[in-house]
């Protein structure tokens, strides 16, 4: 796992070098462990260096290619870029190829350095071309830059669990694991996109390739972008498709794929361990672990005095520990303090790049736990698309035609359709006439498949799940600990989509097939268990000191020099919060996050610096 960036200058005289070094090191959390660097001018060899002090006598560069690295596979040797022996291609990645050892043996020819995964990319290229692609399983962001015919190749896995965003204008293409990352380029402006504004105001997410900034797009799953100086091509290498429902469900078809994604994402050469929590997903991973030869532990983190499930004590420590008791592994155990929204809401924010789903705070101080024991992870995040968790999202089809005013009504899971006027100002209504009903649609028909109800998963995999990737990329990033998705193997998915969805689910039980295929595996409790969604007690955010900060961050004059939200409508939001109305948490949640993300991007009194040094002692501490 790793941060990559990287740069086309288009100009005769190309980019300060600075650039470089900028861009690389604003995601130096993806990659404290070490870094390599490939730079280029005109009628030159490409060179690689593995410190920025290395680029010597060189004021500006055409190409700038920056890596840095949290080593996970072959420690000591595996370091970026990769190079092929005659020059003409350099490669570097974020991510994993699970199967590159099974790969390997395709490449006898190939004399190898080391045993890291991220070697095979220049010789699959090279000897399958550009369908190599269709061979990896893994989660990857993948940069290959060709020499001999001066392009970029750039990659991203078919599921989207690695983020690569992309910025281009008439002087430079730029690419990066982060959007921090391209705001560093001297030439890039910051500009809203108030498209993407609306899409996450209204959706609590942002479809498609869009993000908050205008100009800068991430790239689609399952992709391939091909950049020359004067074109850009975009290939599709992976969508989402349920073949027809041509799968057919038994237990042991699941059972076997689960427990093949678990074993190939258990490979690591430094310490592992499982998230576990109340639900079927994390205990699913965790048994199926514990019947590998792996050494691995769990972690467990809840809130202090939270009630949230009460039938199992406190919060869902109690019934993660008697599971972790029953299957007789390690297990850490952590208790969440209060939070300080002060310390938590910015950083979080600007690890986030842009605000995205739902109360997420509490996912970064967890990724922070994790890493005093781990660096890698492995996480429940996807079962729920893939095996219908969420029968309450299911039901707005009649004849199987999707009723799409109600079915888009839900999905406005912040400011609804007819707020929209009271909420924003009257000049940001009249911006753009782009509409978030046009957004849904497009994501509706960008999702069709066989029927309605496969539609339906359709689009929860391409919007809800892409936002939840977001969150798991950035914030487990952001502590330099690498989170995996075993739910998200390739071949489960493949083969989860292809099942029948009606067979997944009733009215009021979700995961029906699963829970089937592992009723032999995990605990009993955890089966009969309700789905508690892991949300943070909003009833903090009354304390005094967090009261002071929602003032300040919410006051009339920030919400007007910003010029977006009509001061009224978020008077009124703040107010119904401190009467202990929290029946509109998630709208205020979303407001407060959008404004936090203006203070750091668009405001003058913030250092980033202070985000990257944190302090976490006063957010956790360990039970067990």
């Amino acid at each position: 796992m790793c941060g990559i960036t990287g740069f086309y200058s288009k100009t005769d005289n190309g980019l300060p070098k600075h650039n470089l070094v900028n861009s690389t090191n604003t995601f130096r959390h993806r990659g404290p462990d070490s870094e390599g660097y490939y730079y280029k001018n005109q009628n030159e060899e490409g060179k690689i260096v593995s410190s920025f002090e290395q680029i010597k006598n060189k004021d500006f560069l055409k190409i700038g290619i920056g890596f840095k690295r949290l080593s996970i596979l072959d420690v000591e040797h595996g370091s970026q870029p990769f190079t092929s022996p005659d020059g003409r291609y350099t490669a570097v990645f974020n991510g994993e190829i699970y199967n590159f050892k099974e790969l390997k043996q395709q490449l006898s020819d190939w004399e190898f350095k080391s045993n890291s995964d991220g070697e095979i990319l220049i010789p699959m290229l090279i000897k399958y071309g550009l369908d190599f692609v269709k061979k990896l399983n893994g989660m990857f962001a993948i940069s290959i830059y060709d020499a001999k015919e001066d392009k970029f190749i750039l990659i991203r896995d078919q599921v989207g669990v690695k983020p690569l965003y992309i910025y281009e204008d008439s002087n430079i293409f730029a690419f990066s694991s982060e959007i921090k990352s391209l705001l560093s380029f001297d030439s890039v402006k910051r500009e809203i996109n108030y498209e993407s504004v609306y899409d996450y105001l209204t959706f609590q997410n942002i479809f498609g390739d869009k993000t908050l900034f205008k100009n800068i797009t991430l790239m689609p799953k399952g992709s391939i972008l091909i950049f020359k100086e004067n074109s850009r091509e975009n290939l599709t290498f992976w969508k989402y498709s349920d073949q027809d429902l041509c799968n057919k469900y038994t237990k042991d078809d699941l059972i076997g794929k689960l427990t093949t994604a678990v074993e190939r994402q258990l490979i690591s050469d430094v310490p592992i361990g499982t998230y576990l929590s109340s639900g079927v997903d994390t205990s699913t991973i965790t048994s199926l672990a514990n019947k590998t030869d792996q050494k691995f532990a769990a972690i467990t983190c809840g809130y202090e005095n939270n009630q949230l499930n009460p039938k199992y004590g406190s919060d869902e420590k109690q019934l993660a520990m008697i599971t972790s008791k029953e299957l007789q592994i390690d297990h850490f155990v952590y208790t969440l303090k209060k939070p300080s929204l002060a310390d938590t809401l910015y950083k979080t924010i600007f690890h986030l790049d842009e605000p995205r789903m739902g109360y997420s705070y509490q996912n970064l101080i967890i990724s922070n736990a994790t890493s005093q024991h781990f660096k890698v992870v492995l996480s429940g995040v996807g079962s729920d698309e893939l095996f219908g968790g969420y029968p309450w999202r299911y039901g707005f089809i009649n004849n199987n035609k999707i009723d799409k005013e109600k079915h888009f009504e839900w999905w406005c899971r912040v400011i609804s359709s007819n707020e929209i006027k009271d909420a924003f100002l009257q000049n940001i209504n009249f911006k753009n006439s782009y509409l978030t009903r046009d957004s849904y649609e497009d994501q509706l028909n960008h999702s069709k498949q066989s029927n309605a109800l496969s539609t339906i998963f359709a689009f929860e995999f391409n919007t809800f799940l892409q936002g939840l990737l977001v969150v798991e990329d950035k914030l487990s990033m952001a502590n330099s600990l690498e989170s995996r998705v075993p739910f998200l193997d390739i071949d489960l998915v493949n083969y989860a989509i292809g099942i029948d969805p009606k067979i997944k689910f009733s009215q009021d039980n979700g995961k029906l097939l699963l829970k089937d295929a592992i009723s032999s595996i995990v605990p009993k409790n955890v089966l009969n268990n309700p789905k508690v969604g892991f949300i943070p007690p909003v009833e903090y955010w009354n304390e005094e000191s967090n009261r002071n900060f929602i003032n300040q961050l919410l006051s009339n004059k920030k919400i007007e020099d910003y010029g977006i939200f009509n001061s009224h409508y978020v008077e009124n939001l703040k107010n119904s919060i401190f009467r202990e109305d929290y029946s509109l948490a998630r709208k205020f949640w979303s407001v407060m996050s959008f404004q936090a993300w203006l203070d750091i991007y668009f405001g003058d009194n913030l250092s980033h610096e202070s985000f990257y040094n944190f302090n976490y002692n006063d957010t956790y501490e360990r039970e067990v």
